[in-house]
């Protein structure tokens, strides 16, 4: 018995309607989970100073010139800004327009420069973690682009037509990340948490948890499913039958049976143990049955009562409803 029960796979089909039972508890871990997830990233990211993100854009319109061959240059896109933008002379005309505290690592660390869809309007995007800061980085910027666009023979001018101010940034996809985050860690856990849970639990609820814990036969459910509980009835005239006199003992929790009760059922010619459904761990009833063994209680079988019909109903299918 020990080998088998050590063998013994997990009820797969018990455990997925135990799981679902669990339903409204993993949910609600998920949920917890998104929100601490956005609360921790909103603590880390946005309320300390130096975590704090500004962001602030402009849209510079680019008046191309005509090369030698009289058409419009055509060789600037979105990455070719992004490299100009970093490079001489338009950084050394950014730094131009700004005080001596702001370095060349750091105005290129902020500007983001791209071309969206037309070529001729080029989006300008700063990022810094002071307001401030991305206004002035912003600012000289777009100047820095104006005076270049006089000075380069591919363009005939470069002017900003539209600047917004700096904003803080909160709501981002990097929220949403946390938030998917946290979920995600919160499904893990109380998956793992009910797993554990479940493989540690012997309580006995299907007539496999009975199995697990001794060879005795599983006379039936007395109760739940009409269907089962009128096998059951069939099993136990069969035995009343086959055995003669039969006591039906229920066991209680972890109260073992009185002295007056061992005596009972040792006039009985057979003792049937019924245990409530999902109430009695499988290892303290196979101690009972252990310690009745030793009471010389002639026990034949097993069964189950106050069973959950829905429970049972979903577990043998609609066959047996």
């Amino acid at each position: 018995m020990k080998d088998e029960y050590a063998n013994e796979g997990m009820d797969i089909k018990k455990y997925m309607l135990c799981l679902l039972g669990k339903l409204p508890l993993i949910l609600g871990a998920m949920v917890g989970g998104a929100v601490l997830g956005v609360l921790v990233y909103l603590v880390v990211r946005t309320v300390p100073e130096s975590e704090r993100e500004y962001s602030a854009y402009a849209k510079v319109y680019l008046d191309f010139a005509a090369d030698e061959t009289g058409e419009v240059y055509q060789a600037y896109n979105g990455y070719t800004w992004n490299d100009l933008m970093a490079a001489d002379p338009i950084m050394e005309l950014t730094l131009a327009n700004l005080s001596a505290d702001y370095t060349r690592a750091e105005a290129e660390a902020a500007i983001k420069a791209e071309i969206l869809s037309d070529i001729r309007l080029l989006t300008i995007t700063v990022t810094t973690h002071r307001s401030e800061r991305t206004d002035a980085i912003l600012g000289a910027a777009v100047q820095a682009l104006e005076t270049y666009g006089g000075q380069a023979k591919e363009f005939i001018e470069i002017h900003g037509i539209q600047k917004t101010d700096a904003k803080l940034v909160v709501a981002d996809r990097r929220t949403a990340q946390a938030a998917f985050l946290g979920a995600f860690l919160g499904l893990l856990i109380s998956l793992l948490g009910f797993s554990l849970y479940y493989v540690m639990d012997d309580r006995v609820f299907v007539a496999g948890d009975v199995r697990k814990m001794t060879d005795m036969s599983f006379v039936g459910y007395a109760s739940g499913v009409e269907a089962l509980k009128q096998d059951y009835e069939k099993n136990l005239a069969y035995l009343r039958e086959k055995v003669g006199e039969i006591q039906i003992c229920e066991l209680d929790g972890d109260a073992f049976f009185s002295e007056e009760e061992l005596r009972d059922m040792r006039k009985v010619a057979g003792v049937v143990l019924s245990l409530p459904f999902g109430k009695v761990h499988g290892a303290f009833a196979s101690y009972v049955m252990e310690q009745l063994k030793v009471q010389d209680c002639a026990l034949c079988g097993v069964a189950v009562r106050d069973a959950d019909e829905r429970f049972l109903r979903r577990y043998y299918g609609k066959n047996k409803t």
